[in-house]
């Protein structure tokens, strides 16, 4: 099983939203999985945690099944699983990507981006805005850089550190907040991945 597969069954189990997933490791598998999903991402998942792997989008309309031959043989080359997601479908309803990281005293960093971009492209110059605090302090005593230029709302915020107030173990997590309800358990924020 892969790195990103074990990480989202973690996250799952514990409870935080996801967006339907499944490991595939066979052509007969993807293109099954593409007969159910007209839009899906399809991320290589490595078994022994290299990144910055490819990634694509299907899209029944726009795409052929016939890359899957070759997305099969790229995996295998890179002695890979694929990991396939629902969630690009999506992503016309992505209010803003997060990327949280917290500190052993709980001062956290929260970066957002509008941007309809996979998370690895979020800091390719695009704006962000970034909101630096404690977990356990007011709203109002955080500092919010680059307030205007992401569309969130306080209760937003409140909802991500919530989930790591909730799982005070995570110290790391990366997501997506949207403007209807997605996932494993119809929330309007989805995680993809926390250490």
């Amino acid at each position: 099983m892969g790195v990103k597969t074990n990480n989202l069954n973690r996250i799952k189990e514990l409870g935080i939203n996801v967006h339907e997933y499944k490991e595939i490791s066979t052509l007969e598998d993807l293109i099954e999985y593409s007969k159910y999903n007209d839009k899906f991402s399809i991320r290589f998942d490595s078994l022994d945690g290299r990144h910055n792997l490819p990634f694509y989008t299907y899209d029944k309309d726009i795409n052929s099944n016939q890359v899957f031959g070759e997305i099969i043989d790229k995996m295998n080359n890179l002695n890979c699983t694929l990991l396939v997601s629902n969630g690009y479908k999506y992503d016309q309803n992505i209010k803003f990507n997060y990327v949280l990281d917290i500190k052993e005293n709980n001062d956290f960093i929260l970066e957002l981006c509008s941007k309809k971009i996979p998370l690895r492209d979020m800091y390719d110059g695009t704006i962000t805005t970034i909101i630096k605090g404690n977990l356990f302090d007011n709203y109002s005593n955080y500092i919010i850089e680059n307030k205007d230029s992401n569309q969130y709302i306080r209760k937003d915020i409140e909802k991500i550190l919530d989930i790591i107030i909730n799982h005070i173990n995570i110290k790391y997590m990366e997501g997506t907040v949207y403007d209807i309800n997605v996932g494993i358990y119809d929330e309007d924020i989805a995680v993809w991945q926390i250490n």
